[in-house]
């Protein structure tokens, strides 16, 4: 039965000699409240005179204070009702339980509610009141709401200060009993007896302990002022930690606590950081780090310390952030070793990204190791690493590239570094003379490839200049050992790394040959970013991947993203091819060829010379082409071979005679095609190869080609072969792929071939050809 159930029986039961005791009782927000006023309403609907009073806790100390509430005397049937007895004064207790031994005398029912672990629920004057009850109902624990926050907050506030201390404890440390006792400041036994009464009050689980609902937790919260939340937590997380506590729960302690707790607690925050960073979370290891940075105030070696440790955790993160905390760093020390020690800690494409006064600063520590190296030789190992960088960042900068190619000589240097640091700085030096084509391919591939051979497949590789190693043996036409290392590097990876390796997995892919899967990957890496800023590195390598594979989409989202970041030279050139791909794209051929030159512009500016990375050459001489501009068209597809041939790269000598071919008729055109597919043999493009076999193919084709170039078939040649393609299977963008042009420009071909020969669709085109 219910506890209405109950009050019904009893009201009918009730007459002379016949009157009973209620006793509702039950944890906060069991519904007492609320079955007193359905049976107030019970009671009035037949004829029967309703009494009410309920005790308050501001009103404890006023005498007969609930008694007066019931005011009138007793002289026929009644129903009388006491909310939250448990807080009525002395004087009114006595009374109540003087007139339960009367009510078998009176036609009288009388319903009390007691609230299951509050403040005097267990007094002796309750429980005499209580004990005289014919029937006790205990009501269910409720299911607590956000409806139930202002009722829990009211019934906190009113708690002894002990068991509030306990509350609090609870609310700042969980479920840690032995700590919960001192951050309390009460003995084993005040705690105990709290949380029994909180139990019976239905918000704690007293045998865990634990708060039975996350809405007692925030409600205990709101009861707490600010300051005792701050004084709690901070006493709090030297608990944990003097007792052994994981670092990771007691650095997630600090970062709640605004103001500095002394040494120990830098180095829980710096242990934690380092945890975090194996386990591959760098946004945590930022978050402790800059943390132990409010414990380090003062400028410093300590700080300086913290300084270069927060950028080396930033730099998968916020690689601007990582440079300007390593730049105030040097500037903080004062030794040449240590400027050594965190300028060696730079990123190189963040390093080229950053302001000049922060290049300037990495190139005047490399001019302090130059004096300081010959007399002290522990720092040669960090001159290199320094050398490396400021290198880089010059291959990078206006102006500053002719320095970098000054150095190179004309050949590469025949003694092989034997330290790590010099290994970086020779992968350095080789990326530079593959942008300025100032070596033999085959030459740097030979030593790019041993470089990688001494180098640990690791994840962080991508934030040294080991990373370079990848565009320059893609450049070279090398690349099966580059695909297996990064396969293993990509194992461990946290994501913040994971966005530079598959970029960098999907331009290998590219110089591969297989374009459809570097275009995967390319749209993968865009998604996975979704609005976080990518590396320049990065936007190069997915535009290189959308200029070749002639991806509209992709062309357009990576335009977006650069439009921007043009200040960064490499990603200037960048947007300017694909915005002369835009361009071709949208038949405006000379906004494209516009576009293009200026990209060649620059790029010969910076002296950046290599024509497979920056093929704007070609791209212009088949745009000067279908312009109609034959001889300047031929004049820059021959520009594009001789440095093809400079450069020594098998897909770019035979790629560039492919394009050579297109532009020459006859019998001297089908030479060079052959020649194209003898040079590709020896690459590791064989979807370049494929092409140029497939283009020696239609053009030493039988008579029926012939016919067709007589007359005999309504379409072009471009419109012929892309519908042969069709025929054979492959799909528009594959079409594409094979044809060098967009997929727009494939759809066309097809629709004026569908148009020509009379058919609907690809079904007919067999039919038709025949």
């Amino acid at each position: 039965m219910t506890g209405l159930d109950v009050i019904a029986t009893a009201l009918r039961l009730a007459k002379p000699g016949a009157g009973s005791l209620v006793v509702l009782r039950g944890p906060l927000g069991c519904g007492r409240s609320k079955t007193l006023k359905d049976a107030r309403k019970l009671a009035e609907s037949t004829g029967v005179r309703v009494l009410r009073a309920a005790g308050a806790r501001q009103e404890r100390d006023f005498p007969f204070g609930v008694l007066h509430q019931l005011g009138e005397e007793l002289d026929g049937p009644a129903l009388i009702t006491v909310d939250d007895l448990q807080w009525a004064d002395e004087e009114s207790l006595r009374a109540l339980a003087s007139l339960a031994e009367r009510l078998d005398r009176l036609p009288v029912v009388m319903v009390v509610c007691v609230r299951d672990g509050d403040v005097g629920s267990d007094s002796p004057l309750v429980q005499q009141v209580v004990r005289r009850a014919a029937q006790v109902v205990t009501l269910p624990r409720p299911v607590l709401t956000e409806d139930s926050r202002r009722k829990l907050v009211t019934c906190l506030r009113a708690q002894p200060a002990q068991v509030r201390s306990v509350l609090d404890a609870m609310a700042v440390l969980g479920d840690d009993l032995e700590l919960i006792m001192p951050l309390a400041e009460v003995d084993e036994i005040g705690c105990t007896t709290a949380l029994r009464a909180m139990d019976r009050l239905g918000l704690v689980d007293h045998l865990a302990p634990r708060f039975v609902h996350p809405i007692v937790r925030e409600a205990v919260e709101e009861t707490m002022t600010p300051a005792h939340r701050v004084r709690l937590q901070t006493r709090a997380a030297r608990l944990l930690h003097d007792a052994g506590k994981p670092v990771e729960i007691v650095a997630g302690r600090l970062l709640a606590i605004t103001f500095a707790q002394g040494p120990w607690a830098v180095e829980v925050l710096r242990t934690a950081a380092e945890s975090a960073m194996e386990r591959g979370a760098p946004h945590v290891a930022v978050e402790h780090l800059r943390r132990a940075l409010l414990e380090q105030p003062q400028a410093g070696s300590r700080r300086a310390t913290l300084l270069a440790e927060l950028a080396t955790a930033e730099r998968g993160v916020d690689r601007a952030a990582a440079a300007t905390h390593l730049s105030v760093a040097a500037r903080m020390v004062t030794t040449t070793r240590e400027r050594a020690a965190i300028a060696a800690r730079f990123v190189p494409g963040a390093l080229a990204e950053a302001p000049p006064a922060v290049r300037e600063l990495v190139g005047g520590i490399e001019d302090e190791l130059r004096v300081a190296r010959p007399h002290d030789d522990l720092l040669g190992e960090l001159a290199l690493r320094v050398e490396a960088r400021s290198h880089h960042a010059e291959c990078l900068a206006p102006g500053r590239f002719a320095r970098c190619a000054d150095r190179l000589g004309e050949r590469p240097d025949r003694t092989y570094p034997a330290t790590s640091a010099g290994r970086e700085l020779m992968a350095v030096r080789l990326h530079c003379a593959t942008i300025a084509s100032a070596w033999r391919a085959g030459e740097v591939a030979v030593i790019a490839e041993r470089l990688l051979s001494h180098a640990p497949a690791r994840p962080d590789h991508v934030h040294t200049p080991i990373a370079t190693l990848v565009t320059t043996l893609c450049a070279a036409g090398s690349v099966d050992a580059v695909s297996a290392w990064l396969l293993r590097a990509l194992e461990h990876a946290a994501s913040t790394e994971q966005v530079f390796i598959e970029a960098e997995q999907a331009l290998v892919l590219l110089h591969s040959g297989r374009i459809a899967e570097a275009r995967t990957i390319a749209e993968n890496v865009l998604a996975t970013a979704g609005t976080r800023r990518l590396a320049s590195e990065v936007l190069v390598t997915l535009a290189s991947i959308a200029c070749e594979t002639r991806d509209d989409n992709l062309v357009s989202r990576l335009m977006r993203l650069i439009k921007e970041e043009t200040h960064h030279p490499a990603l200037s050139v960048t947007y300017q091819m694909l915005c002369g791909a835009a361009g071709v794209a949208a038949e405006d051929l000379p906004a494209a060829l516009a576009y293009l030159r200026d990209a060649g512009s620059q790029a010969q500016e910076l002296g950046w010379r290599n024509p497979v990375l920056y093929p704007w050459r070609a791209e212009a001489a088949g745009v000067l082409w279908r312009m109609g501009d034959l001889a300047a068209a031929r004049e820059l597809a021959w520009e594009q071979h001789a440095l093809a041939v400079q450069w020594g790269a098998a897909a770019g000598v035979g790629k560039a005679l492919c394009h050579l071919a297109s532009m020459t008729e006859g019998t001297a055109g089908v030479a060079l095609l052959r020649q194209a597919v003898d040079v590709l043999e020896g690459s590791a493009n064989r979807f370049e190869l494929a092409r140029a076999v497939e283009q020696l193919g239609q053009r030493t084709a039988d008579r029926q080609v012939a016919r067709a170039e007589q007359g005999d078939c309504p379409l072009t040649t471009a419109q012929r072969r892309a519908a042969e393609l069709a025929m054979a299977g492959r799909s528009n963008q594959e079409i594409a792929d094979v044809m060098r042009v967009s997929v727009r420009v494939v759809e066309k071909h097809l629709t004026n071939a569908y148009r020509k020969l009379g058919v609907q669709g690809r079904g007919g085109l067999s039919a038709a050809l025949s």
